[in-house]
């Protein structure tokens, strides 16, 4: 008996070291510099044609055969400058084709936005890998997912470039910190933003794997966020329990456990960096109630509406809980919100986890992830309203994963100032692994300017970072995903938005 479990590990050990020899990238983009590390001057581009054309087919599960059947290559192409979109000017400004002279532009607001950072109890035992079955959805399972502690990590070193170069006012996390709403998930995450030293490793059992794999449970220092930035947090689908999970923990240790609205609200109040609560108020946690706005820089009249969209979790289930959706009180906080807005002459961009307005072409997606048909408040009648408050001039939101700019065009022709955009961030985990930076511009000629520009996470030759990419690439090619702008699969837009006559004057 003894020397079957001897030869198993044996054989166990043989196979880990094998993978660990196949993970490393087929290209490294970056050179040890450090402006080579602030990523918004460089587009990750993989290679398609040597899969495509000679390569066999392999399933999400054979980690083994990706760097050895040209699954996951990767390089760094230039960086692509944001398009001038004028999808909402008028018909004579479109005909003028103007382009703003960045000389004349005055710098209104600065941030960034992460989302879906999908962070995963690698040992949580209901992910697709322990069936053998990927669902043919590549968010279900892709190995990349044990890695997103050391992704979030390098964008927030990213952020940190950004900012040294040109002061960020605020980031956003825009939801689906966790996979599966536990506490464990959350706290790593939150850690990551404050610096901390992280470790992945389980109370009951500290090296869950043996062999040379082990290496990305190994604690390591995050960098942290500059503490000059102060970051807000919206919620996702992933981050609050969903009717079916159950309320006690997984296995005997009692950090991974997953966690009601209320619990993963409190966890934002335990932390270092600011603000304390990450827009949160303490009298929210009685309610639940995860909705706030607040006004990021003194003197500049913008202010932003932190909306929780997602599905409650009294909602009945449709096919999921991915679906966008509000109740009245929310839909009526919301209104109140953009009606003193408007009355106070501020601009107002509204950040939440799900988008509105936007195409669902995916068939095993489209059913999950779409606005909810039971929604007391249908999307269609919600853009309605949004379209009713001019100084609206941005929607921000994750979700799909995907790095998608939408326009939101006024019913009236002669009222072009009642459109708005929705722009999407793509997920940390998922390929292209982006976070987006956002320039608020003031032009000459009584428009805005919504600049914004995907950024990569600082990634180093060898590190876990760079082996998340690799196995991201790899997936996108395994699942053929339907991921927009490929081959980089990012995006930069320079937005226009006109004014209103009373913003202008009061904007100067």
């Amino acid at each position: 008996m003894g020397n079957k479990r001897s030869k198993k590990s044996n054989r166990l050990t043989k196979q880990l070291k094998e993978i660990e020899q196949r993970i490393i990238p087929v290209a490294v983009p970056v050179n040890e510099t450090q402006s080579d590390f602030n990523s918004e001057k460089k587009a990750y581009t993989f290679y398609l044609d040597p899969v495509l054309a000679t390569s066999p087919r392999v399933t999400d599960t054979e980690i083994v055969c990706y760097a050895k059947d040209g699954y996951g290559g990767w390089r760094a192409e230039p960086n692509q400058e944001p398009e001038i979109r004028l999808d909402l000017m008028p018909a004579d400004y479109q005909d003028q084709k103007p382009v703003q002279d960045q000389n004349q532009q005055k710098q209104l607001l600065h941030f960034f936005t992460i989302t879906d950072i999908h962070l995963t109890d690698g040992e949580f035992p209901g992910h697709g890998i322990y069936s053998k079955h990927g669902g043919g959805i590549v968010s279900v399972y892709s190995e990349m997912m044990h890695y997103s502690s050391h992704v979030l990590d390098g964008a927030i070193h990213s952020v940190n470039a950004i900012h040294h170069q040109n002061p960020l006012d605020f980031g956003l996390s825009m939801g689906d910190n966790t996979n599966n709403a536990q506490y464990n998930e959350l706290r790593w995450s939150i850690d990551v933003f404050d610096g901390k030293e992280i470790n992945l490793d389980f109370g009951v059992n500290a090296n869950p794997r043996v062999g040379p794999r082990k290496a990305f449970y190994d604690d390591f220092m995050a960098v942290g966020l500059n503490r000059q930035i102060p970051w807000y947090q919206i919620i996702g689908n992933h981050d609050h329990s969903w009717p079916d999970k159950p309320q006690k923990p997984l296995t005997e240790d009692p950090n991974r456990r997953f966690l009601s609205r209320i619990e993963w609200m409190k966890e934002f109040f335990d932390t270092q960096t600011q603000p304390v609560g990450h827009g949160f108020k303490t009298e929210q946690l009685k309610s639940g109630f995860a909705c706030y706005s607040f006004e990021p820089k003194e003197g500049v009249p913008i202010k932003v509406i932190v909306l929780d969209n997602t599905q409650r979790e009294d909602e009945p289930n449709v096919l999921g809980y991915a679906h966008g959706s509000l109740d009245q009180e929310r839909f009526d906080w919301l209104v109140e919100e953009l009606e003193s807005g408007q009355q106070e002459r501020k601009l107002m961009i509204i950040a939440a986890h799900i988008p509105i307005g936007v195409k669902y072409q995916e068939p095993l997606t489209k059913p999950f992830m779409s606005w909810s048909t039971i929604s007391p408040v249908s999307e269609q009648q919600l853009i309605k309203k949004l379209q009713s408050y001019p100084n609206l001039i941005l929607w921000v939101s994750g979700h799909r994963h995907r790095n998608t700019i939408t326009p939101v065009i006024s019913p009236d022709p002669d009222q072009p100032e009642r459109s708005f955009w929705v722009v999407e961030t793509a997920s940390l985990r998922d390929f292209p692994q982006n976070f987006r930076a956002f320039e608020i511009l003031l032009n000459r000629d009584s428009t805005i300017s919504i600049v914004a520009k995907n950024i990569n996470p600082t990634i180093k030759e060898g590190s876990f970072a760079s082996i998340a990419r690799s196995y991201a690439v790899a997936a996108q090619q395994i699942f053929n995903g339907r991921t927009e702008h490929l081959p980089s699969g990012s995006y930069n837009g320079e937005l226009l938005v006109k004014l209103t006559k009373t913003m202008a004057e009061k904007l100067g």
